[in-house]
């Protein structure tokens, strides 16, 4: 409590505003400001009390709401700290849906994870989306969640229309933003970085997979598949 109460305390004084400080402890709120008249509320993710004298200094000029656009610095400063966060272990297990109509999610990475990891990998996977089809003007296949080291599969793909070996692709490349995970250069957040291309070739169907997405890429937009 003290150490919250001391780090608000610097805050206000680097800043010159009147604050009420809120500091979370969750994977969605990082930095949330609204500027009152007489005062402004925040809310801080724990992170920020380890914060550089860097970041402070620009998060001070941040919360004077003279200019609304964050700072690099304290971008990077997320991007950086928000890989450490693992809430993996508070994830409600029980609400991940893995098993399709046609294709078992979990088994599928479970023989990825066991042909090519060795088994040592320890990632939460589920279905996500609709499984209508329907006009799209953008569609994620896959997604992936560091800090709940979850995978998410659009529910599209649940349909005999889709091949085992383009889904099994796109778990593959999924799991390696958890192997060989993203990090920042020039100012550049750099997602796909060299390892992970490099292991991505090593897919077995990996050029098939990518074949067959780009002969249907249209198809998968208009809905048709």
């Amino acid at each position: 409590m003290m150490r919250t109460t001391h780090f608000q305390e610097e805050l206000e004084s680097r800043a010159g505003v009147k604050l009420q400080l809120r500091i979370n402890d969750n994977y969605s709120t990082m930095l949330s400001v609204r500027w009152e008249p007489d005062h402004t509320k925040v809310s801080l993710h724990r992170m920020f009390l380890q914060a550089p004298r860097n970041v402070m200094d620009s998060l001070a000029c941040y919360l004077q709401g003279k200019d609304k656009k964050m700072a690099p610095t304290i971008r990077c400063f997320i991007e950086k700290n928000v890989k450490t966060l693992d809430y993996s272990q508070e994830m409600d297990k029980n609400r991940l849906s893995t098993r399709g109509k046609v294709y078992d999610l979990q088994e599928i990475y479970s023989k990825i994870n066991q042909e090519y990891f060795g088994g040592r990998l320890n990632v939460n996977i589920t279905w996500f989306g609709r499984a209508q089809r329907r006009k799209r003007s953008h569609v994620n296949l896959g997604l992936y969640f560091d800090s709940r080291k979850l995978i998410k599969i659009h529910r599209m793909m649940d349909t005999e229309a889709f091949p085992k070996y383009v889904v099994s692709y796109i778990i593959y490349h999924e799991i390696l933003h958890n192997v060989c995970p993203g990090y920042h250069e020039n100012g550049m957040h750099k997602v796909h970085t060299k390892e992970f291309k490099e292991l991505e070739l090593q897919f077995r169907e990996y050029q098939l997979a990518q074949n067959w997405l780009k002969e249907h890429h249209v198809n998968i937009f208009k809905g048709l598949i």
